[in-house]
């Protein structure tokens, strides 16, 4: 009785490979269209060697599949628009089919209890229960409607995808009209390449010859784009090394036919995907693109693919219902012998709240991007609980930056030193303003997104650095388990471009766990052999706003929250191993779930850092010989309070 059939929006194809479909086709299309054009090339040397009354049409022989060529690659363009349409389609209906089977759950446990009701009530002749059953029919109703409508948004994505596809004419058909003379003449292609070729090189270029570039390739159609793109492949790999402003940059995007754009994604994946001023959901394609064909370009390195397929395995979403997408923000295949990514939790076109999420030491995409990601996730997963506590309907993105070169761990000296945190910095500092002016230009100033960002170890150096260049102001930055800030450059927290309270104090939060023994180490590190040496920013000279991460019990609800019990974010080792010296265990890292790091971080990473509150302390018990040496003064072993105590704790 009362059942809702949702058969309807079962089965409809995952948006990833559709996606991952849809590439390959403008790949091979491109393909087919260079040998017919490199054959073209030789057949046309008979010219100078043959001599006949038909050596004309012979010469010519090849104009015809040229065209063809031309014009199959054309319809791919558009099969390559309609499944991408079609997935993104898909990926807001399994979104919302999501939600409206979490509703009909929650229906049905509603049903059961009334069926429960009206057996009870059987012959007693209330007739609340049949009032009570036309409600229940009545929303049974409503919800088998939404299931409906929701079969028939899918349906109508599907034909209009098919409707798409079914338009594009056979390939020894008419070419199709941005093909034909009018546009760009074959001599105007061949200086537009010329030049394109020449600001690819040339070291007085900068912004201005990066908005030339770019200028240049909107006057190609998506053939002549793909050409460009496959002739200069390795250059096109890689980001512009001067951007044009944003404002620039979304201008000349939205001048663009929605065919160039998508020829644009295959043919520049490197210059689409790490230029700000274009939306993230763009860049997210070309960068897939672009990681696609370094993974398969035979020239790539066995170690460059092993951390390759790391990237890979961050974009899969989490093991949860209901996961976010994630999405590649930008993407550098090799620098320094390494590659670099920054992988999105969330949407960063649409989040009202976004995170930058930046790591320390030795965090590389082959040796990091995995844990720092699953981090990122816990962040985010905090962030949308303290949203449900605090009853916001905000919309929530972190970003996994593996985006600089980090530091070696010692024996390497590299994380005593600030060198690598400056050049970050200025990375940093590009992809903060970079995206506050993507999602604000043009917008009022209450539109803006908050921005924050947290960062970790060495991480906390690389942000200061880049707090302190950003051009816009960002909402809150939080420091955990710092490597130290260099006290010379940044005087105080109020060097950073953060936002102040009322109280005009900026919304800069520190927080060191006290069995974190290797940030200290990097701190006092920096000023040996003559280095001027960082400060610790937990100290009062820097101005920030401390909290704790000792763990304890939140006097108003009596949750506990455990403690930080190393220097990672995401604990790994045994309890009672040697690992444990420095390492956190496992769960108790700065961003673990229930520890009370995370849940502060998700506080002020959210703006809401005055609910931070002071917990009843753990107890806690000595054992020597922890980790392999002795602490006589350790707090080191948790023991819950009993009741009794905790109630005491709590009347004080």
């Amino acid at each position: 009785m009362y059942e809702i059939d949702t058969s309807v929006v079962e089965g409809w194809p995952d948006p990833a490979a559709l996606e991952e479909a849809a590439v390959p086709l403008l790949e091979h299309a491109q393909g087919v269209v260079n040998v017919v054009q490199a054959a073209a090339s030789e057949w046309s040397g008979l010219a100078d060697v043959y001599r006949a009354p038909e050596a004309a049409e012979l010469v010519a022989a090849f104009g015809k599949p040229v065209q063809v060529s031309e014009a199959l690659r054309t319809g791919v363009v558009v099969v390559y628009r309609a499944l991408l349409g079609y997935a993104d389609t898909v990926r807001d209906l399994n979104r919302r089919r999501g939600l409206l089977l979490d509703e009909i759950e929650v229906f049905y446990r509603e049903r059961d209890k009334y069926l429960e009701r009206v057996a009870l009530m059987e012959g007693m002749g209330d007739g609340s229960a049949s009032m009570s059953g036309t409600a229940v029919a009545y929303e049974a109703d409503d919800l088998q409607r939404r299931v409906r409508s929701l079969a028939a948004e899918h349906e109508q994505a599907e034909n209009d995808c098919a409707r798409r596809i079914n338009s594009v004419p056979p390939a020894d058909g008419p070419v199709p009209a941005y093909y034909d003379a009018g546009m760009v003449t074959d001599v105007a292609v061949d200086r537009t390449r010329s030049r394109l070729r020449y600001l690819e090189s040339a070291p007085e270029a900068g912004a201005a010859g990066s908005l030339e570039m770019l200028a240049l390739l909107k006057t190609l159609t998506p053939g002549q784009l793909l050409d460009y793109g496959m002739a200069e492949a390795d250059f096109l790999r890689s980001g512009l090394t001067v951007p044009p402003p944003v404002d620039q940059v979304q201008q000349w995007w939205a001048g663009l036919s929605p065919e160039q754009q998508a020829a644009l994604m295959v043919a520049a994946p490197g210059v689409i995907g790490n230029l700000n001023g274009i939306p993230y959901k763009a860049r997210a394609k070309a960068n897939r693109v672009n990681l696609n064909a370094v993974f398969k370009d035979p020239r790539t390195r066995a170690e460059d693919k092993a951390a390759l397929q790391v990237i890979y395995k961050a974009l899969k979403p989490a093991d949860k219902l209901l996961a976010p997408p994630r999405s590649i923000v930008s993407f550098t295949p090799d620098e320094n012998g390494k590659p670099l990514v920054a992988v999105a939790i969330g949407d960063l076109d649409t989040a009202t709240n976004v995170t930058w999420n930046v790591p320390g030491m030795k965090t590389t995409v082959a040796d990091g991007l995995e844990s720092w990601t699953k981090s990122a996730q816990d962040l985010y997963d905090g962030q949308v609980f303290a949203d449900l506590i605090s009853k916001d309907k905000e919309s929530n993105s972190v970003v996994s930056w593996v985006g600089y070169d980090s530091p070696e761990e010692p024996p390497s000296g590299e994380v005593l030193s600030t060198e690598l945190a400056k050049a970050g910095g200025a990375k940093l500092a590009a992809a903060l303003d970079g995206f506050t002016d993507t999602r604000t230009t043009g917008a009022d100033d209450h539109e803006r997104p908050r921005l924050n960002v947290v960062a970790h170890s060495y991480g906390t150096t690389t942000a200061s650095y880049a707090l302190k260049a950003t051009k816009h102001e960002v909402a809150t930055a939080t420091f955990f388990g710092s490597a130290g800030i260099e006290w010379r450059e940044i005087g105080s927290a109020a060097d950073l471009h953060v936002a102040k309270d009322p109280a005009g104090q900026p919304e800069v939060y520190v927080t060191a766990a006290s069995e974190d023994r290797v940030a200290p180490l990097g701190i006092v590190g920096s000023g040996l052999r003559g280095r001027e040496g960082r400060w610790n920013p937990t100290d009062d000279w820097f101005g920030g706003k401390n909290f704790s991460s000792e763990g304890g019990y939140d006097p108003d609800t009596g949750t506990v929250y455990t403690r930080t019990t190393g220097h990672d974010a995401k604990g790994w080792a045994v309890p009672d191993s040697a690992d444990t010296v420095f390492a956190a265990t496992s769960d108790h890292g700065y961003l673990d779930p229930r520890t009370e790091s995370a849940h502060n971080i998700a506080l002020t990473s959210t703006g809401r850092g005055h609910l931070i509150k002071e917990l009843i302390p753990l107890r806690h018990e000595e054992k020597p010989g922890y980790g392999g040496m002795d602490y006589p003064n350790g707090p080191l072993i948790e023991r819950d309070l009993t009741p009794e105590e905790l109630a005491k704790e709590r009347s004080k």
